[in-house]
């Protein structure tokens, strides 16, 4: 099976200098992009509508800013639509809105997006480009970093191939987290009896037993950053994260999963309350190479290996997880996606914005439990990442979304879930330098 080529392909370019600028190109008539500048107060104003509707860090009680995006403007369709409104109307010129209607109308249509740190937590896929029409309805869409990533990639991928698609995949799962952390798993009540297997476990049992994947592969198991290593030098197809993921904004490099590591362990994160180190953006590019900047104990420390040796990535990585793609949210554009790019992978798969968890979506919002709309979401970008094109199978998936959330605008359907994850491609490149200095 081969993926379509799209008919037409849209460049959307953001960088931020005082204002915000976007380049839009399209790949069949390069000569002619369309520049367009946001101002800042305009940009702000509709960033903060969105921003009330999303999940925030504000707040002495770490439920209340959940309960409040669960009943906020993302809850109701009318109130979602005239957020994303908004936004259209300040990033997308009518230009470019003619020509995606009139491109969509004779084939289809792919948008690769790179957006600026203002922009990182846009839906682009929710944009009205016509009326109540949205830009996903339109188009697929994916994301891509800075040209600059591919310039001293540490390990490029390989070709997607049959042989490597029936590679059986490493399922990493809600993770046990050591005690003292502060986190709880994600699929674990922190009130009420604890159900022996949660529904959105029992859902990831269901799919694991039908896929190929490791002997390492579990839900809710120990699992530390050398199982980690261990598992991802056996080099399955692919990886699945379903967890916890933090960082800190300008902090290039603090993107963190959080594996079994307790705080003792070598990294180069801080521990938390000096239970648990999490596994960073950092440590995947630098691997043990530096041990000078971490802190901590391991056998692993001395070897001094790079990270793409220590975690080589799958070509298709997926990490569900709250703001698991903030590498666009920093001055310097840096993560774990792009970390996973550096160590090998071609597609990563991951969300702009703090996740509700199903546990959420069923104290808070009075849904019912066996009603999991965040395991559905991580189940259903697994099986994107079967598809010949992961990007237009996620963008189908999506706009099936919309659709069920337009004739059933319930919370359990709202796009707090389904809308906040992208993928993020970064194919082989070739590199071209300056005249007298090769090219690879």
């Amino acid at each position: 099976m081969t993926a379509r080529d799209p008919s037409s392909v849209l460049l959307i370019r953001a960088v931020d200098a005082g204002g915000t600028y976007l380049s839009f190109r399209w790949l069949d008539d390069p000569a002619y992009p369309h520049v367009h500048v946001v101002t800042t107060p305009k940009l702000r104003r509709a960033l903060a509508r969105l921003d009330a509707a999303l999940i925030g860090g504000d707040g002495m009680d770490p439920e209340e800013p959940v309960r409040r995006a669960l009943s906020g403007p993302f809850s109701r369709y009318q109130s979602e639509l005239a957020v994303n409104e908004g936004l259209s109307r300040v990033i997308l010129p009518a230009a470019v809105t003619t020509a995606l209607v009139e491109k969509a109308r004779v084939g289809r249509v792919l948008v690769r997006i790179t957006p600026s740190r203002s922009l990182a937590r846009v839906p682009f896929e929710l944009l009205a480009v016509d009326g109540e029409t949205r830009l996903i309805e339109l188009a697929d869409v994916c994301f891509e970093p800075p040209a600059a990533v591919h310039l001293g990639r540490a390990r490029t991928p390989g070709p997607w191939t049959d042989d490597l698609s029936r590679r059986p995949v490493l399922y990493v799962v809600d993770p046990l987290l050591p005690a003292g952390s502060g986190l709880r798993q994600v699929m674990v009540s922190s009130s009420g009896p604890r159900r022996s297997q949660p529904p959105g476990a029992r859902l990831i049992r269901d799919r694991m037993a039908n896929r190929s994947h490791t002997s390492a592969s579990g839900v809710g198991a120990a699992y530390d950053r050398w199982d980690l290593s261990e598992e991802l030098r056996l080099e399955p197809s692919r990886l699945f994260y379903f967890g916890h993921v933090s960082s800190t904004v300008n902090q290039p490099g603090s993107a963190s999963i959080h594996l079994t590591d307790d705080g003792k362990q070598w990294g180069l994160a801080e521990s938390v309350h000096g239970a648990h180190r999490p596994l960073a953006a950092l440590d995947l590019l630098l691997g043990t190479a530096r041990p000078d900047l971490g802190e901590g104990a391991s056998p692993h420390v001395g070897d001094g290996i790079p990270g793409h040796r220590l975690w080589p990535m799958p070509p298709r990585v997926a990490v569900i997880a709250c703001e698991g793609g903030v590498d666009y949210r920093s001055s310097e554009t840096f993560g774990l996606v792009v970390a996973m790019f550096s160590a090998g992978a071609e597609i990563v798969t991951t969300t702009r914005w703090t996740l509700p968890s199903d546990v959420a979506f069923s104290d808070l919002a009075a849904v019912d439990s066996d009603v999991c709309p965040t395991t559905e979401l991580a189940l259903a970008v697994d099986e994107t990442h079967m598809a010949a094109d992961p990007a237009a199978a996620l963008s189908a998936w999506q706009r099936s979304k919309l659709e069920q959330w337009r004739a059933s605008p319930s919370v359990a359907n709202s796009p707090l879930t389904w809308a906040s994850v992208g993928t993020h491609v970064c194919a082989r490149r070739q590199i071209t330098t300056a005249p007298g200095e090769g090219s690879r």
